[in-house]
C-alpha cells in the first residue's frame, strides 16, 4: 500500500460491540497502513455511504436482519455492492459454519467467508492481508504490462523508421 493513501474498509455488522472489537483489532494488526474504517448496522446505511467512499473491502455480516427484521440480509447487500463496484472485495462474516451459506456467498461474489469462531479476528486479518497483497500485485502487473506495451510500440516504431530509411 502506498504511503499517503488510506485503505477504506466498511464493516457492516448489527452487533456494535463486535464491530468495535473488530475495528480495534484491524487497526492494531495494520498499524503501519493508513486506514479509514466505517461501520454500519444495516446494509441500507452502508450503501448510502458506499458510492461516496468506494471501499476496498467490506466485511459483511450474513445475518444483518436478525436485530433489524426489515433490513436486507447479507446476500442482498453483497449483490448491491457487486452491482455498484465489482472490484470491491467482500468478506462474508457469519456465526453459521454452514457449507451452503459459504457456497451461496461465493456464488454471489464474496472474496472470503469467515465463521465467527475463536479465531475470527485472525482469519479476517489474514484475509485482509491477502487482499492487500493481491491488490498490489494486480496494480504492479498492470504497470508492467503498460511498460512492456510502450517498449514494444517504441521498438516497432523504430524498426518501421529504419525500414523506411532503408527503402
Amino acid at each position: 500500500m502506498k504511503k499517503g493513501h488510506e485503505m477504506c474498509i466498511f464493516i457492516v455488522e448489527d452487533n456494535k460491540i463486535f464491530t468495535m472489537a473488530l475495528k480495534a483489532d484491524i487497526e492494531t494488526a495494520f498499524k503501519k497502513i493508513p486506514l479509514k474504517i466505517h461501520s454500519f448496522v444495516t446494509g441500507e446505511t452502508c450503501m448510502l455511504k458506499f458510492k461516496e467512499e468506494k471501499p476496498m473491502v467490506v466485511i459483511l455480516d450474513y445475518h444483518l436482519n436478525s436485530k433489524y427484521p426489515d433490513a436486507a440480509d447479507g446476500i442482498k447487500v453483497l449483490d448491491w455492492i457487486k452491482e455498484e463496484s465489482p472490484e470491491t472485495a467482500v468478506i462474508m462474516l457469519t456465526s453459521d459454519d454452514n457449507i451452503e451459506i459459504a457456497l451461496k456467498s461465493f456464488k454471489h461474489g464474496a472474496s472470503d467467508y469467515v465463521v465467527k469462531s475463536e479465531t475470527k479476528f485472525r482469519k479476517i486479518n489474514y484475509s485482509l492481508f491477502n487482499l492487500i497483497k493481491m491488490t498490489e500485485a494486480t496494480k504492479n502487473a498492470k504497470k508492467y504490462k503498460n511498460i512492456v506495451t510502450v517498449l514494444f510500440l517504441c521498438t516497432a516504431f523504430m524498426l518501421g523508421v529504419i525500414i523506411a530509411i532503408e527503402i
